[in-house]
């Protein structure tokens, strides 16, 4: 088994993640690689503390497939574990648990952990990860499916994620889009006839607590990534998001949190928004994607384009 963790300056937590995931079980059989894309902080420091191979790349070739590729092809394993840079696995069964389904069905192309909110993350971030990861298992197939099936379709996450290598080296992860690479790559796992299961039994600690600016630039990455992806139709997506508002309302006036609705409100006009942005930027101005976008770079001499 390799463990592959990107880096660029993930601070003084990045010691408590290695410090969690040296203490999982078979973590003695495995190896780890961390990718660093230009850290001015302590996060070479740090990782080279710990027993793990440091491959280093100027911070303008990384890419979030690109990245990924280039990490599994340095590694070993058969089984390729993907790790961000500030997901702590919970417990010592974390890589024991994500790791498992892989062995035992030969069907399973990739798993994906559960995360949970840290302690100090706001009770938005808390109820759309308890949506988002639910404490029940499942299996995502697309058999016999549309050529552009919803999100949910394909939901996959590489926060904490074990993919088969076999099934890397046929389907690598595209290393043209700006982000979602991870729910890109599941489309055509699954479209090939794998299946992708989800394991809420193997648990990283992971949220932010992102600014309304930074939820929009997201999103607008996000949308552009999906065109061509995911079906788009505007009735689906409101779908989507009415459940989730329904769920989350629910959740805070349960908690006591109620204060914290219009809040939510806000946050899920912005996130909607920048969505909606990002599905259509190709009709906007290249100054605007620019302004729009987390990774400006990105767009420079990219001419508009409405679809993938």
């Amino acid at each position: 088994m390799s463990v592959v963790i990107l880096t660029k300056n993930a601070g003084d937590r990045f010691s408590a993640v290695l410090e969690s995931l040296f203490g999982c079980r078979s973590i003695d059989r495995s190896e780890v690689l961390v990718v660093d894309s230009g850290s001015t902080d302590r996060t070479l420091e740090i990782a080279r503390s710990f027993p793990v191979a440091v491959h280093t790349i100027p911070p303008e070739q990384f890419g979030h497939g690109r990245t990924r590729n280039l990490g599994a092809s340095l590694a070993r394993g058969e089984t390729l574990v993907f790790l961000v840079q500030d997901a702590e696995p919970a417990d010592e069964g974390f890589l024991e648990r994500l790791a498992e389904p892989l062995a035992s069905d030969p069907g399973l192309a990739a798993t994906y952990g559960r995360q949970v909110p840290r302690p100090d993350a706001t009770p938005i971030e808390a109820e759309f990860l308890r949506h988002t990861y639910p404490p029940r298992p499942s299996v995502r197939r697309l058999d016999g499916a549309a050529d552009r099936p919803t999100i949910s379709a394909v939901f996959f996450s590489n926060v904490a994620s074990a993919i088969r290598r076999q099934v890397w080296e046929r389907l690598p992860f595209d290393e043209e889009l700006i982000m979602s690479e991870d729910q890109e790559w599941a489309r055509r796992v699954l479209h090939a006839g794998h299946r992708i299961a989800y394991c809420p039994e193997a648990v990283v600690v992971h949220s932010h607590g992102y600014p309304l600016g930074k939820v929009l630039r997201r999103n607008f990455d996000s949308g552009h990534s999906l065109v061509g992806v995911v079906d788009d139709r505007a009735t689906g997506m409101v779908a989507y998001e009415l459940r989730f508002l329904a769920g989350a309302l629910a959740g805070l006036t349960r908690r006591g949190q109620a204060l914290w609705i219009p809040r939510l409100l806000v946050h899920e006009a912005v996130r909607a928004l920048g969505f909606f942005l990002g599905r259509h930027s190709g009709l906007l101005p290249r100054r605007w994607r620019r302004r729009l976008s987390l990774h400006r770079s990105y767009w420079n001499g990219r001419a508009p384009a409405g679809s993938r």
